[in-house]
């Protein structure tokens, strides 16, 4: 699926991921192409920011995020808990009051 297709629910999801990480931002969008629904990739990020929350450390140094972008490993954590909790809630509504953008 293209984020292009993402509810403007969704959409926020990677909004406010780059809000803190462009690394984060880029991982959560690049996965929407593993996934063939809204859904499926809600899921699927859930379940990637749970990996985040229960080793922030591992994240922050893998992609080397203190030298890069200046976040530590309690601000990702604190992020991915955050985003997780959004994930829920768009889960939980229905996909027709998600919010599309109207087609010009």
């Amino acid at each position: 699926m293209d984020t292009d297709d993402f509810s403007e629910m969704a959409w926020e999801i990677i909004v406010r991921a780059a809000q803190v990480s462009d690394t984060l931002k880029v991982e959560l969008g690049a996965m929407s192409m593993e996934h063939a629904t809204e859904d499926d990739w809600l899921r699927g990020a859930r379940e990637y920011l749970q990996e985040i929350v229960e080793a922030p450390e591992e994240f922050v140094e893998f992609w080397d995020l203190e030298e890069e972008e200046g976040v530590t490993a309690t601000m990702i954590s604190e992020l991915a808990v955050d985003l997780a909790s959004q994930v829920e809630k768009v889960l939980a509504m229905p996909m027709a009051e998600r919010g599309f953008e109207e087609m010009e």
